[in-house]
């Protein structure tokens, strides 16, 4: 029987959070150096040597991992059609250390799979990270907590609701095109930071992340976030997402070699006997070697059930969603702001005027999806949470100020993808968003077609605001099916 990967917030969640509690203090023990140490593994996703060194999480006389694993160190995956497959073999590379490490514990169980957080469940005590994440010390009452960190390094331990979504599970398109966001990303070569999100990525993925670590914690920053406990529980859930997007039937699964073969640049894990494993996309896939099983694809994830056996709903059958070697239809411009905004303090309003025959014809919205782009954004802070209200004049308003016409946007890696000395030399990041909805709400208001939409923007980041700049706000339109 396969591992069963279960709610973190059940009886059996807290059976494995105790195991996971004293496998993860073991890892912590052991030097940078090994590869199924706690840092090693988490440097994986990100790091910086100085920065590590500032926060004490490393000291400046420790060793470093040798030239050749620096194929391995800061290789995650994000903005990119693999950042989903990427982080199902990170999550399986550190599931089997942990389960190897839980396995030699006196007592220790020979089944133990990674929980999940199930922050969208619909129960609002899910909402606050699980209790044995916030509790200094171990239940003796002596023992330090590994789970534990403190508010410097986890600011907050609860989640706002209104900043969550699960629009992204309605995206029956795994990939994206220019002016889009799929459910999976868009096309690109190994991808470490900057890029056009997809849609899951964006949220509830980038949310989580910068709503737990807003203010300096590891959770906002790609260079420390996997050092958090709960990074591990978090990525669980979002690839429960996809493994719950699966079981649609409507949805279309990418399918093309670019995709199942992965970048030139091979990914590669370490086991729990230390050697490297190469993996790719398609071994990712329901039935190949890196498939998880889930308990339950249902609870939290806004989609109906689709089966009624565990062995069908876990995806350990072949997945019921199409696979496709076609390419999506391409998305059409149909308007954009006059140039660069920067947004500080205050929020920043920018007119978004649309093409002729667009307000001439059908109007905004039709049989097409419609996305408003945030093209190129840049900051200095590592990450950053924005705050975007759309109206239209000739609705009646300059702004809607009804919160059904705001869509919350997470910048996690902002800084990353702004520095020059990037893989992307400093091009900031791109945002989509599936802005359908609000676009016919407005349009049915105004009584005809819309010319130009009103957009304003608002960080809502805590502590000390740092300038972001958009180079342009645009709006695209893709055809369904």
């Amino acid at each position: 029987m396969p591992r069963v990967r279960v709610d973190a917030s059940s009886v059996a969640g807290g059976t494995m959070l105790n195991w996971y509690a004293q496998a993860v203090g073991k890892l912590m023990e052991k030097p940078l150096t090994d590869r199924t140490s706690w840092r090693y593994l988490g440097a994986i996703h990100g790091f910086v040597r100085d920065g590590w060194i500032a926060r004490d999480i490393i000291e400046d006389t420790d060793a470093v991992p040798p030239p050749g694993d620096n194929r391995v160190l800061k290789q995650c995956q994000h903005a990119t059609w693999y950042f989903l497959p990427w982080h199902r073999g990170y999550l399986h590379a550190f599931e089997s250390i942990i389960a190897a490490t839980v396995k030699a514990l006196p007592g220790g169980p020979d089944d133990w799979a990674l929980p999940y957080w199930n922050y969208l469940s619909g129960d609002p005590d899910d909402l606050e990270i699980p209790a044995a994440f916030t509790a200094p010390k171990m239940a003796n009452g002596v023992d330090d907590n590994p789970l534990y960190l403190p508010p410097d390094k986890r600011p907050h331990t609860d989640l706002d609701a209104n900043w969550i979504k699960l629009d992204a599970m309605a995206n029956g398109r795994f990939t994206s095109v220019p002016g889009t966001a799929g459910f999976g990303g868009g096309i690109t070569h190994f991808n470490h930071s900057g890029g056009a999100f997809g849609a899951l990525e964006n949220n509830p993925h980038n949310a989580v992340h910068v709503l737990i670590g807003d203010g300096g914690g590891f959770m906002e920053d790609p260079d420390y976030a996997a050092l958090d406990p709960i990074f591990w529980l978090h990525h669980c859930n979002i690839d429960r997402l996809w493994a719950a997007w699966l079981t649609q039937k409507k949805n279309k699964m990418e399918y093309r070699k670019a995709w199942l073969r992965g970048p030139a640049r091979h990914f590669e894990m370490p086991g729990p006997d230390g050697q490297l494993h190469k993996f790719t996309p398609a071994d990712t896939l329901p039935g190949k070697t890196l498939a998880p099983t889930y308990d339950d694809l249902q609870i939290g994830t806004g989609l109906p059930p689709v089966a009624a056996s565990l062995e069908e709903v876990t995806g350990a059958a072949p997945m019921p969603a199409q696979f496709t070697t076609e390419e999506p239809p391409p998305a059409n411009l149909v308007g954009s702001n006059s140039g660069k905004i920067t947004i500080t303090g205050a929020p920043a309003t920018t007119e978004v005027k649309l093409q002729p025959e667009v307000a001439e014809a059908a109007g905004l919205v039709g049989e097409e999806r419609v996305f408003l782009n945030l093209e190129n954004v840049r900051g200095t802070a590592p990450s950053a949470r924005l705050m975007i209200r759309i109206g239209a004049p000739s609705a009646g308003a300059a702004l809607a100020e009804d919160s059904s016409y705001s869509v919350p946007v997470a910048l996690f890696g902002l800084k990353q993808a702004t520095a020059s000395d990037g893989e992307h030399g400093g091009n900031g990041i791109n945002v989509a968003v599936d802005i359908t909805e609000i676009a016919g709400k407005l349009q049915e208001e105004a009584g005809a077609s819309i010319d130009q939409l009103q957009v304003r923007i608002e960080q809502q980041t805590e502590g000390e605001v740092s300038p972001i700049t958009v180079d342009r706000i645009s709006i695209y339109k893709q055809p369904v099916g």
